[in-house]
């Protein structure tokens, strides 16, 4: 029987037809009609796998990839201008070619950041920060040794001045996205590493050649520069390729604002290169356009502050966090034992106004409730209890969880009986048709609070004793409501 063999992946096509086609641009001399054509290939052949592959994506996670096609397609509109304007001669700049490379960047920040917006569930000030650091550290830097020396060359038409200081602007941007995508919280699939590899490539490759235009001119790029370029296109129709199912959306804590060791030199580098660069080139006697550092350093002294205050904060509120579980309950909220013993030291002190009433509840019957309806509908009566008992009890009394199923109520008021009475009222709460048993004791004003929780619980046991469904105290047993 005839087998078929499988078809490869679009991935596979992608990765190994993409690489061969930026292997074979490479074979003609650069500067040549032959290379200008070849160039155009593994350009125009990504650009066709990103279209089939983002149709492939699902309709509900295709908008991003639509983004990134578009800019693709303008990527190859440039390249295709800058190709025919090439093989005619014609050594004019700017061109329209430059306008169309200039406007596919606005589609691929839209594309990468709706990406990343769809990573987690959160969004963290501390990440963009960290973003943000790195960003400004970049962009001092571009300023300093691409932007003003383009700018301030006179010998340059202004056309191009401006549009030769916008391709820095546009890979400052460019820094931004890959550090947003990196330091951000969220899933880190294939189709996410290859975009910032995609990225770094385009922002190393533009970094190589405005230096090679400040310092030896020219007009042909370096063979392995536009290697790095190629590789963008490579690389943005294997993430396409890869993107068939969508990003794994992760659940994101306030931890993911947090600082790692890694993390913390790559800032502090970032943080303190401009200031770096300044002290360098004064040593070395060079001109320094000393406003523009101190101005970048400042900026980035600033950032650093909000970075910290940020952390801060974030500790604070861990802390706020850690506090309210050590004195609540985690199922039901309430206040735990440990607040109970505090709460008792304040109000069963020599001196306190009014009657102080302390009663133990427990619910009756609570392990057959659990083994016949599972151990989830025991916590959810147990949550649904403490939750009606709180608001009834409101600012008169305050209820903490004892363990198991037993509560504990501690009521301040005026008299003993009234006190007594709101207490009672609690066993008509219980959800489900549930019933509880109530042991009620008073505090005789000397005697420790232990001693008057120990009372309540032996009236406990005797609620229980007399056939549950009950309060037991200070005052005869109430039998229980015929109507429950």
């Amino acid at each position: 029987m005839h087998r078929s063999r499988p078809t490869p992946s679009l991935v596979v096509v992608a990765a190994v037809g993409g690489l061969l086609a930026v292997a074979l641009a490479c074979l003609p001399t650069p500067g040549t009609d032959a290379s200008t054509i070849a160039y155009l290939v593994p350009v125009a052949s990504c650009t066709a796998v990103t279209a089939l592959a983002v149709v492939r994506v699902p309709r509900a996670h295709r908008g991003p990839w639509w983004w990134l096609l578009a800019s693709q397609v303008l990527y190859l509109a440039g390249e295709v201008s800058f190709a025919r304007l090439a093989l005619r001669g014609d050594g004019s700049w700017p061109t329209s070619a430059d306008l169309l490379y200039l406007a596919a960047y606005v589609p691929v920040t839209v594309g990468v950041l709706r990406l990343d917006r769809g990573r987690s569930t959160a969004r963290h000030r501390g990440n963009l920060l960290d973003a943000a650091v790195l960003s400004l550290s970049a962009a001092t830097l571009f300023g300093v040794f691409v932007v003003l020396p383009t700018a301030s060359d006179g010998s340059q038409p202004l056309p191009a001045r401006v549009v030769s200081s916008v391709y820095p602007v546009c890979d400052v941007l460019l820094v931004f996205l890959v550090a947003r995508l990196v330091t951000g919280p969220g899933s880190r699939p294939p189709a996410f590493w290859l975009l910032v590899a995609g990225s770094t490539c385009t922002i190393v490759a533009d970094v190589a050649w405005n230096l090679q235009q400040l310092t030896t001119g020219g007009t042909t790029a370096p063979r392995w520069v536009d290697v790095l370029w190629l590789l963008y296109y490579v690389s943005l129709a294997v993430a396409a390729a890869s993107a068939r199912r969508p990003w794994p959306r992760v659940e994101t804590g306030e931890d993911a604002g947090g600082l790692s060791a890694p993390r913390l030199v790559v800032l502090a580098v970032a943080a303190v290169l401009p200031s770096a660069v300044l002290v360098v080139m004064s040593l070395l006697h060079r001109e320094t356009p000393v406003a523009w550092l101190a101005a970048g350093s400042v900026a980035l002294v600033a950032l650093v502050v909000a970075r910290v205050w940020d952390l801060l904060q974030q500790l604070r509120r861990q802390s706020q966090r850690l506090e309210a579980m050590a004195r609540t309950d985690p199922l039901t909220g309430l206040a735990n034992r440990r607040t109970l013993d505090h709460h008792l030291a304040r109000v069963c002190r020599p001196g306190t106004p009014g009657e102080v009433v302390l009663a133990l509840l427990d619910l009756d019957h609570f392990k057959a409730y659990n083994d016949s309806r599972g151990h989830q509908a025991g916590d959810d009566l147990l949550r649904a209890a403490s939750a009606a008992w709180t608001a009834h009890l409101g600012p008169r009394g305050l209820l903490a969880r004892w363990g198991g199923e037993e509560f504990v109520a501690v009521v301040v008021d005026e008299s003993v009986e009234r006190a007594t009475a709101l207490l009672d009222e609690l066993r008509a709460l219980v959800p489900e048709g549930q019933t509880c048993s109530v042991g009620v004791s008073r505090w005789d004003r000397a005697e420790p609070p232990a001693e008057a929780l120990r009372r309540a619980d032996a009236f406990l046991y005797a609620a229980k004793a007399a056939g549950r469904d009950r309060l037991a105290g200070p005052r005869p047993a109430r039998t229980a409501d015929p109507a429950r």
